[in-house]
């Protein structure tokens, strides 16, 4: 195994490291940001990924030049890493002299930096399109093995990226899922309590706690657990255009149970 097929390996299993640890993007894309541009020095790198609307923000840079041409190519849609990240191919050593018409404003930047050669590498996952390392040079043209290396690196950010994604989005769900559940669960508790403590069927009960809540413009759960305490007396959750129907209920839930 060569020197570069060893940095290769050890990379990866640093990022491997990064993406399982618990510390959220931007350690991973610090790392991922720092290992592209050792990989490709003196070259400055650029790092854009998607936000939850799929729209592509700057996330990090190498260098502070190489972050105003990613910001650039943000606000204008313009650029390679854009043009990448459109396509899905990579576009390696453009030079930015011959991409005036195709880039005029990421261009201009570009060559006021002093910068003549750029190259993009996608990230993606299955179709997905998750963002795109930028590289941006004076003069230096990446050799085929760099250029090589550098979309191995992307190919393996995009997949973890994702997959970082997912795991997030499933734990949201199941959360979500399990707040529904406990709400159920409290509700159906107030209900209980409320059809005891009234004497009235749990449909009725229902119904009082649920004008209450609508009534104060507050959650039904909440008014649900304070009823549960007894912080919320039952009788409180009645007005007087509920008391015929809570006497009646009561009459019908006496009647019922004799």
């Amino acid at each position: 195994m060569d020197s570069r097929e060893l940095w290769l390996a050890r990379t990866m299993l640093e990022l491997a490291d990064a993406s399982d640890a618990d510390n959220g993007d931007c350690g991973y894309m610090r790392l991922l940001t720092r290992r592209v541009a050792e990989l490709l020095v003196p070259a400055e790198v650029g790092l854009l990924i998607t936000d939850a609307t799929g729209r592509l923000d700057a996330v990090g840079a190498s260098a502070e030049r190489a972050a105003r041409l990613a910001a650039l190519q943000v606000q204008h849609q313009e650029g390679p890493g854009a043009d990448s990240h459109r396509t899905g191919k990579p576009l390696v050593n453009a030079s930015v002299v011959t991409m005036r018409t195709r880039w005029p404003r990421f261009a201009s930047a570009a060559r006021g930096s002093g910068i003549g050669v750029v190259s993009a590498f996608p990230m993606r996952w299955q179709g997905q399109a998750i963002g795109v390392i930028c590289v941006a040079a004076e003069d230096r043209r990446l050799q085929a093995g760099e250029a090589e290396l550098a979309e191995a690196l992307a190919r393996t950010a995009g997949m973890a990226i994702a997959q970082r994604r997912e795991l997030r989005r499933s734990a949201s769900v199941a959360e979500q899922l399990q707040r529904a559940l406990d709400s159920r669960v409290t509700i159906e508790q107030a209900k209980g309590a409320v059809a005891a403590r009234l004497g009235i069927t749990p449909e009725v009960a229902f119904a009082l706690l649920r004008g209450y809540a609508r009534r104060t413009s507050r959650k039904l759960v909440d008014v649900a657990a304070q009823t549960i305490s007894g912080e919320l007396p039952a009788h409180d959750l009645v007005t007087a255009r509920d008391v015929g129907r809570v006497r009646s209920a009561a009459r019908q839930s006496a009647g019922q149970s004799s």
